[in-house]
């Protein structure tokens, strides 16, 4: 009887943690707020010296703009300087939709580019007149 009841308790407590480890990782919509922005810079380093800096990062866009629902604003992106460049996706990118497009423009595999996320930065919607 003893060891049924502690082999009830151990699945139990591994259904729990499995369950816990479920909602972690799964990956929810996100609260669509219109008019929002995010701006996310992003340093890039390319071994490739045919092309430049700027193409790099348009084909990390590129790439990555699959995992959000999100658009790419205009004027698109640009450089800032040093190797950066700056996005801005309308509307605002959501926890969820964050993780995704972070873990993307980094991970990403171009040959010879290499992605960091230096900053985000969400913008509400301008107040209405």
């Amino acid at each position: 009887m003893k060891r049924a009841v502690v082999a009830v308790v151990a699945v139990a407590a591994m259904v729990m943690g499995i369950d816990f480890l479920a909602d972690l990782t799964q990956d929810r919509p996100d609260r669509v707020v219109s008019g929002s922005r995010s701006e996310v810079v992003l340093e890039v380093r390319s071994r490739d010296r045919t092309g430049s800096d700027l193409m790099s990062a348009q084909g990390l866009w590129g790439a990555c703009q699959g995992t959000v629902y999100q658009r790419l604003a205009e004027p698109g992106v640009t450089e800032v300087g040093d190797g950066r460049f700056r996005l801005q996706t309308e509307p605002a990118l959501g926890e969820h939709a964050w993780r995704r497009l972070q873990g993307c423009l980094e991970d990403a595999t171009l040959d010879r580019v290499k992605g960091h996320v230096v900053s985000k930065r969400d913008m509400a919607p301008a107040p209405a007149p």
